[in-house]
């Protein structure tokens, strides 16, 4: 197996760093932050193991403000297409526990909440995890 994995919304991709330092070789995705465009991005079908990211959390956070402009919605949706477009044996998607649910055709699903300070983390911070696999 060659643990060939896509990052997708990587940004600084702390959640790739996690798997490259567990001998994951990680491919990074478009992100606004370095001017790619998830819209416009395909990845080809049948070369990555998983797909790992954390979409853009700010409408789902306890902390939002603001109005909804439904930017998250649509954004896990391409997170969505991505993997179905990429058919890995499994994705992950990481961020706030008020995130929506997903679903990809073809995968069962596992949500579960951490507190990164329960995995050696220093921050007290809840994370949700949806862990999906053939």
């Amino acid at each position: 197996m060659s643990h060939l994995v896509l990052s997708v919304f990587p940004g600084a991709d702390l959640l790739g760093r996690g798997f490259e330092a567990e001998g994951f070789c990680i491919v990074r995705g478009p992100d606004l932050v370095w001017g790619g465009d998830i819209l416009s991005f395909h990845p080809p079908g049948g070369k990555f193991d998983g797909v790992i990211g954390g979409s853009p959390c700010q409408e789902f956070s306890a902390a939002f403000r603001g109005e909804p402009m439904g930017e998250g919605i649509r954004l896990l949706g391409e997170f969505c297409r991505v993997v179905a477009e990429a058919a890995p044996e499994w994705f992950l998607l990481e961020n706030v526990p008020g995130v929506p649910s997903v679903a990809v055709d073809g995968y069962r699903m596992q949500r579960l909440n951490l507190n990164a300070a329960e995995c050696g983390g220093r921050q007290r911070r809840n994370r949700c995890f949806q862990f999906g696999c053939r």
